[in-house]
């Protein structure tokens, strides 16, 4: 089960948007951290020139996978169940993630974060779309 929706900006890493399911425990604040922790194991993965990180996974009775999907000028990142298939969420984040750069076009300005706020529709209609929520 998808637990929450991130899109970061790639070169500044600011979070553009976050949508989180009704049902998630992770707040606001969870979000605004982990957008941090990732732009530092981004930068680090740079860095060290080892590729991009593209999983994060927890073990445990409350283990999620947290999977990064790098496209143009964003980064989806989506946390998800342990169980759930990495394959078919690396999918749909690059589904999210080619109908936010259709929407918002290749010039968009990261700092702007207000205007993002309009593509949450569009992203519960992909999420509905996709069985999220099966």
């Amino acid at each position: 089960m998808l637990d929450i929706i991130l899109i970061q900006d790639a070169k500044s890493g600011v979070k553009l948007l976050d949508y989180r399911e009704e049902s998630t425990p992770f707040k606001s604040e969870h979000s605004d951290i982990f957008t941090g922790f990732l732009s530092a194991m981004q930068n680090i993965s740079k860095e060290l020139n080892i590729g991009t990180v593209v999983l994060i996974s927890t073990i445990g009775e409350r283990g999620h996978n947290c999977i990064l999907v790098p496209y143009n000028l964003i980064y989806v990142i989506l946390l998800v169940d342990k169980d759930d298939s990495v394959d078919f969420w690396k999918k749909q984040g690059n589904k999210v993630a080619s109908k936010f750069i259709e929407t918002f076009g290749n010039n968009f300005s990261p700092y702007e974060v207000g205007r993002f706020k309009t593509f949450i529709p569009i992203l519960k209609e992909i999420c509905y779309n996709c069985d999220f929520h099966e």
